[in-house]
C-alpha cells in the first residue's frame, strides 16, 4: 500500500503566490529577490501554524532559482524540486529546541565561510530561535554582524520577546499574522476539491474557527475528520470528533446570563460534562461569543464567522447586555479558564462562576437598574417539597434592590395573600412609613423561624454545591436586629466569602422562605465548646476532602 502523508505537507506553498494570508510579507520578499536587494538575515515572527518555515524555504528557493521571475520561483528547475523534496545541500534546517548550545553555534560559524555547493547562497533555516541559550546567541552575534556574502540566515519563533535586541536589530523582521478566517475555509474547500472530498460549508466553517488562525492546524483537523468519516467531511462528524462547543451551547450560556438564570447556567455545564466536553474549550468559545455581542454593539454588524443562525441570535441577545457588564463577563470567564487548568476536571469553577455573574450586585440591565433574578427550578422544587403548613410561597419582587445605595432603596415589606399576590409592590423610592412597616414586619420574625429558613437554605445549598455547603453548615443565625438577620460563621475566610460576594443570595434565600424582605449581616461566630461538629455530615466530609487543600480554595474564590 503507497505511503500517504499528510495533507498539510502535500498542500504546502511552493511559491509566494500560494501563501494564504501573508501578502505584507511575501510582497517584500519578492521585490527585494526581484531587484538584488536581499538581507543577509530575516527574523519571522507569529504563532505556530501560518507559514513561517515554509516562507524560509521559499526565500532559499527564490534566491537559488536560475529561472526566478519578479522574485517568485518557477518551481520546475532542479534547486527549485531539490529544495522541495529536501535534499537541496544548501539549505540547512536547524532546530534550536534540540541544537541550542554554544557548540552547535561554534560548528555553524566554522562551516559558513564554505561556499555554496549547488545554488548561489547557502541558507540557513533556524527554528525555534528563541529557545537558543544566551552563549549560544552571542556566538551567533558575531556571524549576523559579519556574514560571507554567499550566506542567509533566516530565524523563525513563536516568542519574538526572548530574542535578544542585539539580534532582532541585525535582521529583518517580519510579523506573520493568523491567517483569516475566510482565507482558512476558501483554502480547505480547495483541498477538498482537489482531493474528492465532500464537504459540508458549515463543516469546513467549523474546522476553520476551531484552527483559530492556523492553517496547518486546520489542515490536519481536515484529514482526521476525512479518515473518521470515510470520505466525506459533514458537521456531525466534527462535532462528534473534535468535541466542539459550537454557538448553541454558547448562546445557552449567555441566554442564562440576560436572564439571570443560574440553575439553566448549571444545567448545561452538567449536560457538557456528561457528554464529554471540553470545558476549557467551551469558555473559550464562550469568549468568541462575548467579542461578537460587543462587536456588534459596536459596530452593529456581527462577526463575519458568524451564520445567518447565528447573527440573528446575536441580534436577540445585544439589547440585554451592557459593555460593562460584558467585561466583567469577560473577566470572569478569564480567571475560570486559568482554574480550570489545574482543577483536575471538577467543574465546579465554571459552576461558581455562573452563580457568581447572575447573583452579583454589580451585574445591571441595559437600563442601568438592577435586574431581578429568575426563580429557578430548583428553589422551587425545593419549596414545593416542605410541608403546606411551613412552605412560605416565592416572592415575585427582586430581591436586587440592595445594589442601589441603603437610603433610597429600603425595601417594603413583602406580604402574600391567600392568593400567592404580594400586598405591597418593591419600590426604589419607598416611603419612610414603608420602611417602616418593613422594620416592624422584619421584628415579628423568632429566631426559631429564622433558624428553620436556615436549615431549607442550607439544605437547597447542599444540593447545588459542596463548596457553598462546606461554609454554610458550620454557620448560623445568632440574632435579629431591627429588618437584619446576623449569621455567625467559623471562619473569617468563610464570613469575608459570603458577606462580600453572595450576601445577596443569603438575602434572597431567607427573604423568600419568610415571606419578608431581611437584610443579612456575616459575622464571625465559632461553635462554642462541646458542639456537636459539622464534620458529622457525609456531604460536609466530602466538601471538606475537596476544599481544604489551599489550591482548591481559591478555586471557590
Amino acid at each position: 500500500m503507497p505511503e500517504r502523508s499528510a495533507l498539510y505537507r502535500r498542500y504546502r506553498p511552493q511559491t509566494f503566490a500560494a501563501i494564504v494570508g501573508q501578502e505584507h510579507v511575501t510582497r517584500t520578499l519578492r521585490n527585494a529577490i526581484a531587484s538584488g536587494q536581499v538581507s543577509h538575515a530575516y527574523l519571522l515572527s507569529g504563532s505556530r501554524g501560518i507559514g513561517k518555515t515554509t516562507i524560509a524555504r521559499l526565500i532559499a528557493k527564490a534566491v537559488n532559482c536560475p529561472k526566478a521571475k519578479d522574485g517568485e520561483p518557477c518551481d520546475k528547475c532542479e534547486s527549485c524540486v531539490a529544495i522541495r523534496e529536501g535534499r537541496f545541500l544548501d539549505l540547512i534546517e536547524i532546530d534550536a529546541a534540540s541544537n541550542r548550545g554554544i557548540d552547535e553555534m561554534r560548528d555553524l560559524r566554522e562551516k559558513v565561510r564554505f561556499a555554496p555547493s549547488l545554488g548561489q547562497y547557502k541558507v540557513y533555516v533556524i527554528d525555534e530561535a528563541h529557545q537558543l541559550t544566551s552563549e549560544a546567541f552571542n556566538a551567533l552575534l558575531k556571524t549576523l554582524e559579519e556574514p560571507p556574502p554567499h550566506a542567509i540566515f533566516v530565524l523563525a519563533t513563536t516568542e519574538a520577546g526572548k530574542i535578544p535586541g542585539t539580534i532582532v536589530s541585525r535582521t529583518q523582521r517580519f510579523d506573520l499574522r493568523r491567517i483569516p478566517y475566510a482565507g482558512m475555509v476558501k483554502q480547505l474547500a480547495a483541498i477538498c476539491e482537489q482531493e474528492k472530498l465532500k464537504c459540508e460549508p458549515a463543516a469546513l466553517e467549523a474546522i476553520a474557527r476551531h484552527a483559530q488562525g492556523s492553517l496547518r492546524d486546520a489542515e490536519s483537523i481536515l484529514d482526521m475528520v476525512a479518515t473518521f468519516s470515510d470520505g466525506s467531511v459533514k458537521i456531525k462528524d466534527v462535532d462528534e470528533l473534535l468535541g466542539v462547543s459550537e454557538w448553541e451551547e454558547t448562546g445557552a450560556l449567555f441566554d442564562a446570563f440576560a436572564a439571570n438564570d443560574g440553575a439553566a447556567g448549571v444545567r448545561l455545564v452538567g449536560r457538557l460534562v456528561d457528554e464529554g466536553r471540553d470545558l476549557r474549550l467551551f469558555v473559550r468559545r464562550a469568549f468568541d461569543h462575548m467579542r461578537a455581542l460587543v462587536l456588534l454593539q459596536s459596530t452593529g454588524k456581527p462577526p463575519e464567522t458568524a451564520s445567518e443562525g447565528v447573527a440573528a441570535k446575536l441580534k436577540e441577545q445585544a439589547p440585554k447586555f451592557t459593555l460593562e457588564r460584558l467585561a466583567r463577563i469577560a473577566k470572569r470567564l478569564l480567571e475560570t479558564e486559568q482554574q480550570l487548568r489545574v482543577s483536575e476536571g471538577t467543574p465546579l469553577p465554571l459552576e461558581l462562576a455562573i452563580l457568581d455573574l447572575v447573583t452579583s450586585t454589580s451585574a445591571t440591565s441595559p437600563s442601568g437598574q438592577p435586574t431581578a433574578p429568575q426563580p429557578t427550578r430548583t428553589s422551587s422544587a425545593a419549596a414545593s417539597s416542605r410541608p403546606a403548613s411551613t412552605a412560605p410561597t416565592p416572592m415575585r419582587s427582586s430581591t436586587r434592590a440592595e445594589t442601589v445605595p441603603r437610603a433610597e432603596s429600603r425595601v417594603a415589606a413583602t406580604r402574600l395573600d391567600s392568593r400567592g399576590a404580594t400586598a405591597t409592590e418593591t419600590r426604589k423610592d419607598a416611603s419612610p412609613v414603608i420602611d417602616l412597616a418593613a422594620r416592624r414586619a422584619a421584628a415579628s420574625l423568632a429566631i426559631e423561624d429564622v433558624r428553620k429558613a436556615w436549615a431549607e437554605l442550607v439544605a437547597e445549598a447542599k444540593a447545588q454545591s459542596l463548596g457553598k455547603a462546606a461554609h454554610l453548615v458550620d454557620a448560623e443565625p445568632t440574632a435579629i436586629e431591627g429588618s437584619t438577620i446576623v449569621i455567625g460563621f467559623a471562619t473569617d475566610f468563610a464570613r469575608a466569602f459570603w458577606q462580600d460576594r453572595l450576601r445577596t443570595e443569603l438575602e434572597r434565600g431567607l427573604s423568600e422562605r419568610l415571606s419578608v424582605a431581611v437584610r443579612v449581616r456575616c459575622v464571625v461566630q465559632p461553635l462554642p465548646a462541646g458542639a456537636p461538629e459539622a464534620q458529622d455530615d457525609p456531604m460536609h466530609r466530602a466538601a471538606l476532602e475537596i476544599f481544604r487543600r489551599p489550591d482548591r480554595i481559591m478555586e471557590i474564590e
